[in-house]
């Protein structure tokens, strides 16, 4: 879940590269259509977390990587999937721009940490 969510992240800092600006998803078809999949993958970024986060009952994302905002993540999520028509070019440049690669380091810390067997304990019943 975390290597999908990475690759996610990935995948839109890949694409939206060439976007300087908000105005650019607007301005065209190939914009409009490339907003569209950063929202979903935005989405589906903010889905497989929150589902990490129940799968640790709240305890890995939180409470051992409290500086990541994973609220506003979540609520992001939220955001796109049931008020889609509220989404605003403007935040999700931003968060392309400035808060994705923070998102991305910080899940490559967990997985790294996973992997080495830091976090066992909230994966067993």
């Amino acid at each position: 879940m975390l290597a999908y969510s990475i690759k996610q992240g990935e995948f839109i800092l890949e694409t939206t590269a060439n976007i300087s600006s908000a105005n650019d998803f607007m301005s065209s078809q190939y914009g409009m259509i490339l907003y569209n999949s950063t929202c979903m993958c935005l989405q589906t970024i903010g889905e497989t977390l929150k589902q990490i986060d129940k799968l640790t009952s709240q305890q890995l994302l939180s409470q051992k990587y409290e500086k990541t905002p994973w609220r506003n993540i979540f609520a992001l999520r939220n955001i796109i999937s049931h008020e889609y028509a509220s989404t605003d070019p403007e935040e999700i440049f931003g968060i392309i721009r400035h808060d994705l690669l923070p998102l991305l380091s910080t899940l490559r810390t967990i997985s790294a940490d996973v992997a080495t067997g830091k976090h066992d304990e909230l994966f067993h019943d």
